[in-house]
């Protein structure tokens, strides 16, 4: 706090946000952190751009101002090629503020509201990325909104699934459903129990049989079963959580770091309104 009051502050951070109105979703992303609007059958259908050092735009402007790429990073420290802050890459005084090594400039995109279709928006920053994919993201949020309609479980099961996938940077996330979201299914909602009870009993069948068993042991051979209807996008991994504390009762020993929550990770969710008022979300 003191170095931000003196001016101090070097640090830097990405941002994105969009606007909902009556007709349209404006996304809007400076960095790596992205936005995505998911339409009917839970298919990516608009996506803010992640600005990375090795896209051929963005290499020839840091070029251009006597820097370097290297191990996909900018003068091989800055894995993001545009940024707010990060002023050690903004000191060029024949360059302006766009033409510096590090960009503070976002990229706009725009898309008609359908709301027959439109599913939902989500915003997430690059530890939600880096194990999942536009599809994936969809498609996990798309068949969880079948199973609950609490868009905070939701943001949970997805921090926890990308955790468990393997991520160790800070997540935040933001859900967003539109009108065409999908509805709560009670054949989802039963497929969903049946998969939870078959994963439980295989667990504790195994803890069972032998008590000195890890816990990825186990994981493992669920694996090997191909358990139907998991969750897509997530796999297993979505369920590791329902695992841990199986595990936990139990008192098996985890081989492998993480747990069902991430204190570096952060969850907004809402539901859009409907009577045509402009919502911002940043």
């Amino acid at each position: 706090i003191i170095e931000v009051a003196n001016g101090e502050d070097r640090s830097g951070t990405t941002a994105v946000c969009a606007l909902i109105t009556e007709k349209y979703i404006v996304l809007s992303n400076c960095g790596d952190s992205r936005g995505v609007i998911s339409r009917q059958t839970s298919i990516p259908v608009l996506s803010t751009v992640d600005h990375k050092p090795s896209n051929p735009f963005e290499l020839d402007r840091i070029v251009n101002a006597g820097g370097a790429v290297m191990t996909q990073r900018v003068n091989g420290f800055l894995a993001v090629s545009r940024s707010l802050g990060d002023f050690d890459y903004k000191k060029l005084t024949t360059k302006g503020p766009t033409e510096q090594l590090i960009s503070p400039e976002p990229e706009f995109y725009i898309k008609t509201r359908e709301n027959d279709l439109d599913e939902f928006l989500v915003l997430a920053c690059d530890g939600v990325w880096d194990v999942m994919s536009n599809e994936d993201i969809c498609q996990f949020i798309g068949s969880r909104m079948k199973v609950t309609d609490n868009l905070e479980t939701i943001a949970n099961e997805v921090i926890d699934t990308c955790l468990h996938k393997g991520s160790h940077d800070n997540m935040s996330i933001i859900i967003i459903a539109l009108p065409g979201a999908p509805k709560v299914c009670p054949e989802a909602i039963e497929r969903d129990t049946d998969l939870d009870s078959m994963i439980t009993a295989h667990v504790k069948g195994r803890i069972d049989e032998d008590p000195r068993l890890r816990s990825e042991l186990i994981f493992q051979s669920l694996q090997n079963l191909n358990l139907p209807n998991l969750p897509p996008g997530g796999g297993l991994y979505s369920k590791k959580a329902l695992m841990e504390e199986v595990f936990q009762k139990h008192g098996v020993k985890k081989d492998v770091a993480g747990s069902a929550t991430n204190s570096m990770a952060s969850l907004l969710f809402t539901n859009a309104n409907r009577n045509g008022d402009n919502e911002e979300i940043s």
